[in-house]
């Protein structure tokens, strides 16, 4: 069993392990002041339920730090007079039927300036205090799938919400954290779901893997999308028309195609 240390406090928990400090800090949503600053730092509303002071982060000996906030991952949501073209165009369809239904205006009334979906690929923000600790591409390294699988003991483990929104009662937007850390290496899932209902899902997954008593940091990043009845359509006829299949991620993510993905590698300056 890898010498560890486990680390709580007033809202974080974490680990010390194999020179890795993991940290996971919970709050209460952001105050009515701290929602105003926000909303003038963005330029845009923000979600609904926004943990502005929650986040994820990892830290090595070596300088590089990585972290995971809501603030940040909202920064990159298109503000551009384009940025709901994608839905309009490609699920023109089921946004008419939709806002038929409702009696609401035509499509063409959609678009704001901004991305009313609060899509974000935000793969988290690096603090290194080494400049020369960055990502960068490469196709010779991926996530080892396969210790990932074995049953390894679980030396720490947190889920931390970064924002949520129903999006007007249409469905929902959360961005989330998961860490999990064993003996012998550590995996984060940070990931935005994406459902407009009778329209479309939109997943954007990034994953962090390390392997103790290595150099490297993977990152993998995705992105998967489908409509909404396509998805729908894959709940199995042995649910009998159950739909909560749909609130499910996990179960989402593995019906959806994935559209594209890109893996990149980190060399720590010291193992």
């Amino acid at each position: 069993m890898a010498m560890h240390t486990l680390i709580k406090e007033k809202g974080i928990s974490g680990i010390n392990v194999h020179d890795w400090t993991v940290l996971s800090h919970k709050t209460s949503i952001l105050n009515s002041q701290e929602i105003d600053n926000a909303t003038n730092e963005l330029g845009i509303p923000i979600p609904e339920m926004i943990f502005g002071n929650n986040f994820l982060s990892i830290e090595h000996k070596s300088g590089f730090k990585l972290e995971f906030k809501a603030l940040p991952a909202l920064a990159m949501v298109d503000q551009s007079s384009k940025s709901s073209d994608l839905i309009k165009v490609s699920y023109a369809r089921e946004w008419f039927e939709k806002r038929s239904m409702a009696n609401q205006e035509h499509i063409t009334d959609v678009v704001k300036p901004y991305d009313w979906t609060y899509s974000t690929k935000y793969n988290g923000t690096n603090l290194s205090t080494d400049k020369s600790l960055v990502f960068s591409p490469t196709t010779s390294e991926s996530i080892d799938i396969e210790q990932l699988k074995k049953p390894d003991p679980i030396l720490f483990y947190d889920e931390n919400i970064l924002f949520e929104d129903e999006l007007a009662d249409n469905g929902t937007a959360v961005l989330t954290t998961k860490v999990r850390v064993m003996p012998s290496c550590f995996f984060i899932l940070l990931r935005f779901f994406l459902r407009v209902d009778d329209v479309l899902f939109r997943i954007y997954d990034t994953r962090i893997y390390h392997r103790f008593g290595t150099n490297t940091v993977i990152r993998e990043c995705s992105t998967r999308e489908s409509s909404y009845r396509e998805t729908r359509s894959r709940i199995p006829r042995s649910k009998g028309g159950d739909l909560s299949l749909l609130l499910d991620s996990n179960w989402v993510s593995s019906q959806l195609p994935e559209k594209e993905s890109q893996v990149e590698v980190l060399t720590l300056s010291q193992a």
